[in-house]
């Protein structure tokens, strides 16, 4: 049976068992003093009420004797008036039930007098305010009558009440104390064995640093000092268990960890003992066989070699069970479940006995299948393209190079190369983005693949440049075909576009040749033969022959040349003249680049100028130009100091007309020279100015704001159109030479040209008429009023100091 409190405290029940017993003990004491003095109260009560009991008895016998009832009512009616304790009133009635006297508290109903006047006294103390007392009385006549008066107990009832409750204040405040003093004694007691307690309980749940204190000589701080003996005891023989436990799992993890790091599979073959086979659970996973750990033959690991390893596999093996080899090591492909295959390597090594015969036989699996694939991936990348997965250039020139072979084994057999490239490619990139022009790639190389023969190959060799390889093509006349077709791209439809692309291309062609042994130089012939074809206008295919690369090496020279002339500052600045056509001053000079080649001689512009653009010198050249026409400007200054010098012209390119800030680099190297800014004047072609929106726009802008003159060069040739000729920021037109040369025969021409003269003009522009090669065009010119004329009618471009005698030569002639 669970006893109640069974879970509490030491301390708690102590308290609690005191606490009942005190409890016990005061009220047995408090209810015997209340019986005692109840007893008391009765027998005094008793008294009270016989005491008036025989005063009123008397009184009335003798005031009854007399008949003085009402007598008697009045005196005692005084006595009983003002009357609260003890006697209250008086009754006297007949035997019939009649009231002869009354006196005191009012009428009230007669009552039945109690069976005993001392348990009525008593009840009356213990519970009701007055007491009725009913007895006997002798009437005159021996009559039977009865006399009742009350008592009032109020103040002795209100007595026995404060001495109950003084009585339960008084044992309260002793349970009180009592229970605080043995709380304090419990407290005192219990403290320490709630320390042990809570120690034992720290230990239990593994907290084995906790300690207890132990002040004190008393039996608990001895025991708390041998409970801390004990728990450090026990810390240190766990602490060396939990030490060992922890090296040996590390052991066992690094031993684990090493084996799935290194992923390998044991595996061991007992030779001598029927060729059981032990495989570890790593090498069942890896290849995939059901039950790990078992033992078995060798048939499920060779059951599922790949068929083109399993005989490499055997021969390796046995020669090393023959001991030809002193390590087998292989790797291979073994099949998986699902049916595929998955590379590993086999490594292992027999033991021999004393004849030198295999016994037994130990080794690993390793999973390489991803070292493999990488491998294969990166051969791959390196032969193919990332964008199309077409071959790329070494691939695609390893596959000529094969062709070239089989041409030398067979006299009839040939083939072509073509080199194909996508005509303004860069516009894509640079209206739809690069990742458009990614698509658009891939579209062309699957259509190329798609057209092709069966056994022809198709390459991207550059960033928008193809190759194909026609195997097996009869003659030149075949190969011309199929390049043909390949030339009408298909439309694109490109995700990334707003429209359909049209691309269109341009193919080189070269054949074979008997005498052909390199497959990069038959590839580099055909990117010849594509150069020119992108050269032409009219033709899209193009057959490279001998003198294509000859001309391809020349070109390479000569841009070997032009980088040396550049660094060396051999290149010089011719000057030709503009006369002013109504007198034939001259007014300024145009500034036009020469190159006298070591070998070749003059070169025309015509023939360095396209290529500086192409390998973007063009820049650096122009500001080599500039800085020799500010020393020349300069000598002439300083030659001629009365006079103020001639405005000389300098052609600006596009490319340079790109560039954000060459206003700022143009300037910056006048400024140095010292030069004016009005003997300085800049050309530009028309077809520069077509976008108003565009830098060549700003530039100018920036240069005549820094007082510097513009001439638009080639007027009338390209983009001119009157609607926006005001908004051009420019000083000079110069008539193009085509407008020129048929003006003294043509009407039509000769009224076109005046009102594009009156027009400029009526702007604030002046006019120059280029390619002046006869009298009569300049005497057409002067007459519809053409300001200023250049041409070989007055001079070619000359040197600097011919330049310098023919300007003061002019003056004064003039003069």
């Amino acid at each position: 049976m669970r006893l109640p409190f069974s879970n509490s405290s030491i301390r708690a029940r102590l308290l609690l068992a005191s606490t009942a017993v005190q409890i016990v003990l005061l009220s047995l004491l408090l209810a015997n003093s209340v019986r005692l003095m109840n007893d008391a109260a009765a027998v005094s009560l008793d008294t009270l009420v016989n005491q008036n009991a025989s005063m009123l008895h008397a009184m009335a016998t003798a005031y009854g004797e007399l008949g003085a009832y009402e007598q008697l009512q009045d005196t005692l009616g005084e006595l009983l008036s003002d009357s609260s304790e003890g006697l209250v009133y008086v009754r006297i009635g007949d035997s019939a039930g009649n009231i002869l006297l009354h006196a005191g508290a009012p009428r009230r109903e007669p009552i039945s007098p109690p069976p005993d006047t001392f348990t009525e006294a008593r009840s009356g103390l213990l519970g009701k305010p007055l007491i009725h007392v009913r007895r006997p009385l002798l009437l005159p006549r021996n009559e039977i009558g009865f006399l009742q008066f009350g008592v009032s107990v109020s103040v002795l009832a209100a007595a026995r009440r404060a001495i109950i409750e003084q009585g339960a204040l008084i044992a309260l405040i002793e349970i009180a104390i009592t229970f605080a003093l043995l709380s304090g004694i419990g407290y005192l007691l219990s403290k320490k064995l709630s320390r042990l307690l809570d120690g034992s309980k720290a230990i239990t749940e593994g907290y084995l640093d906790h300690r207890l204190p132990d002040d004190g000589e008393d039996e608990l701080a001895r025991l708390a000092r041998h409970f801390n003996v004990m728990a450090a005891t026990l810390q240190q023989r766990v602490s060396e268990l939990q030490q060992t436990a922890d090296r040996l799992k590390a052991s066992e993890e690094r031993y684990a960890l090493a084996m799935h790091g290194a992923n390998d599979g044991l595996w061991d073959w007992d030779i001598a003992h029927g060729g059981r086979t032990y495989f570890s659970p790593r090498f069942c996973q890896l290849i995939g066989l059901p039950d790990a750990g078992s033992h078995t033959n060798a048939s499920p690991f060779l059951e599922r070699l790949h068929p083109d390893d399993a005989p490499t596999y055997r021969a390796k093996m046995i020669e090393h069970l023959k001991g030809i080899n002193p390590q087998f090591m292989l790797e291979h492909r073994i099949r998986q479940a699902d049916g595929s295959y998955r590379w590993i390597m086999t490594r292992g090594m027999a033991l021999r006995d004393g004849r030198g015969r295999a016994i037994r036989m130990a080794g690993s699996i390793s999973d390489v299948h991803l070292r493999k694939r990488a491998e294969q991936q990166l051969m791959h990348d390196a032969l193919h393209d990332g964008l199309t997965s077409l071959p790329n250039r070494a691939l695609f020139v390893e596959h000529v190079r094969l062709a070239l072979g089989q041409q030398r084994r067979d006299d009839t057999y040939r083939f072509a190369v073509l080199a194909i490239n996508l005509e303004r490619f860069h516009l894509v990139n640079d209206s739809y983005g690069h990742a458009t022009g990614d698509q658009l790639l891939q579209g062309v190389a699957t259509w190329l693949n798609l057209s092709l023969r069966e056994g022809d190959l198709a390459a991207r060799v550059g960033g928008d440049q193809f190759a194909v390889l026609l195997n097996g093509v009869s003659d030149i006349t075949e190969a011309l075909r199929i390049a043909e077709s390949l030339v009408e791209l298909p439309a694109f439809d490109i995700p990334g576009a707003d429209r359909k692309l049209h691309p269109k291309c341009r193919i080189g062609l070269a054949m074979s040749e008997a005498e052909r042994v390199d497959g990069e130089a038959l590839l580099r012939d055909a990117d010849n033969a594509l150069q020119i074809a992108r050269q032409s206008d009219a033709r899209t295919v193009e057959v490279f022959h001998a003198s294509m690369h000859a001309q391809a090496l020349s070109t390479l020279q000569l841009e070997t040349d032009l980088r040396q002339a550049l660094a060396t500052g051999t290149l010089s600045v011719h000057y030709q003249p503009i006369i002013n056509l109504s007198d034939r001053r001259i007014a300024s000079f145009e500034a036009l680049v020469r190159w006298h080649h070591p070998t070749h001689g003059m070169l025309s512009p015509a023939q360095f100028i396209p290529l500086a653009e192409a390998l973007d010198m063009i820049h650096e050249l122009g500001m080599l130009v500039l800085r020799q026409v500010c020393d020349d400007i300069g000598q002439w200054l300083a030659d001629h100091e009365q006079q103020t010098g001639v405005p000389v012209s300098v052609n600006l390119s596009a490319r340079q007309l790109s560039r954000a800030h060459l206003a700022e680099e143009l300037i910056e190297l006048i400024t140095l020279k010292a030069i004016p800014s009005d003997l300085i004047r800049f050309e530009v072609t028309e077809s520069l100015l077509a976008r108003q929106d565009g830098p060549a726009i700003r530039s100018l802008q920036r240069l005549r704001a820094a007082g510097f003159r513009v001439l638009i060069d080639d007027f009338g040739t390209g983009y001119s159109a009157l609607s926006y000729l005001h908004t051009i920021p420019c000083d000079v037109v110069k008539l193009d030479g085509s407008f020129v040369s048929s003006i003294a025969d043509d009407a039509r021409l000769r009224a076109i040209v005046r009102r594009s003269i009156e027009l400029a003009h009526d702007l604030g522009m002046s006019v120059v008429a280029e390619c002046i090669e006869t009298e009569e065009q300049a005497a057409v010119l002067r007459d519809i009023a053409c300001d200023f004329g250049q041409g070989y009618l007055f001079s070619r471009p000359v040197p600097t100091e011919q330049a310098s005698r023919m300007f003061h030569l002019s003056e004064r002639k003039t003069s």
